[in-house]
């Protein structure tokens, strides 16, 4: 397991786990809800690349994105988050889906910018990907598997 993977495991609530993947780091999430799965796989990836716990929850965004199916969704969906946390330099620890569907999902997401002296960066994330994605329901749990590029 790499040093993203390792450092997911050691923070991973029960209903997160990492998944050992060459060069890559991967997750698997399960949750009662459809809604819930999208939050913690939110939440699972910036484990990824930070420690949420230390993210303070001082601005709030609200996002929506559109894709064509629930796994394009959650790919779409997550990549809207590394996005930002490329390009603007932020972190977010709290994910509260607002409306979602089969091809559109609106959030609140809350966070606040990197701050060198409190937040310690494990890794980057390139790309969220479809390879090895799945969605699927497990009795009446749902269960998601994302593998990132790093």
């Amino acid at each position: 397991m790499d040093d993203a993977g390792e450092a997911l495991e050691a923070r991973s609530p029960d209903w997160l786990q990492a998944l050992d993947h060459t060069a890559d780091a991967g997750m698997v999430v399960t949750a009662p809800e459809l809604k819930t799965l999208f939050e913690r796989a939110a939440w699972g990836m910036f484990t990824v690349i930070t420690d949420p716990a230390k993210v303070r929850l001082e601005t709030a965004v609200e996002l929506a994105v559109d894709a064509p199916d629930r796994a394009a969704l959650l790919v779409r969906w997550l990549s809207e988050l590394n996005y930002r946390h490329i390009t603007r330099h932020e972190l977010f620890a709290r994910f509260n889906i607002l409306e979602l569907s089969e091809t559109r999902l609106v959030a609140e997401v809350q966070g606040e910018p990197i701050d060198p002296a409190r937040h310690v960066i494990h890794t980057e994330i390139k790309a969220v990907t479809f390879h090895g994605l799945k969605i699927e329901q497990q009795g009446t749990d749902w269960r998601a598997q994302v593998i990132f590029d790093l």
